[in-house]
């Protein structure tokens, strides 16, 4: 069936609203079906995570050591990290028992705004708070989501600039992959 012409300038301009929108939701659809870890090609050794949780507690990368961690620098204005943050969730159920974490630390937020967005969004693994952006910088991680894949040992194995699946099978694979490998880069 062909659409009907029209000469009215707003139903042409919904018209072209709609299609742009459905354009952008299938690109959407497509960037986050093909993302995939891509292997770290940066120093190995992860840099130091010493922040606090929401709560105020003391939470460092090294207290995690002997399990694989993905450490994702996210934000609440951030869309793609707000997308993200269920399928996170959903991976940290499956692993649960696992030698794994996932690290949320959040850039630059108060813990009121970040309570909010989890009122919203309910995730149960640590989130920590950069508040001065310092480690955000130490990572390199200058766009939202920005996450990476650290091996038992302490070294980075995996990076991601964007927002990706985490419950996806190809990623829970390579996951469990490094869990087995124990400290062998």
């Amino acid at each position: 069936m062909m659409p009907r012409s029209t000469s009215n300038p707003m139903e042409l301009r919904r018209a072209s609203t709609l299609a742009l929108a459905l354009l952008l939701a299938f690109a959407h659809a497509l960037a986050w079906a093909q993302a995939e870890l891509k292997p770290w090609a940066g120093p190995a050794a992860a840099p130091p995570i010493e922040l606090k949780t929401l709560d105020g507690a003391p939470l460092t990368l090294a207290d995690l050591k002997g399990k694989v961690v993905v450490v994702n620098f996210w934000a609440t204005w951030c869309e793609p990290c707000i997308e993200e943050m269920p399928s996170m969730q959903r991976l940290r159920e499956k692993l649960r028992g696992e030698p794994f974490e996932i690290l949320a630390v959040n850039y630059q937020e108060g813990v009121p705004r970040i309570r909010g967005f989890l009122q919203k969004v309910p995730v149960d693994f640590p989130i920590v708070r950069d508040t001065d952006g310092a480690v955000a910088r130490a990572w390199k991680a200058r766009v939202f989501p920005s996450s990476y894949v650290v091996d038992r040992a302490g070294n980075i194995r995996y990076a991601l600039v964007g927002s990706i699946d985490w419950s996806a099978p190809s990623v829970e694979k390579t996951l469990r992959r490094l869990m087995a490998k124990g400290d062998a880069r």
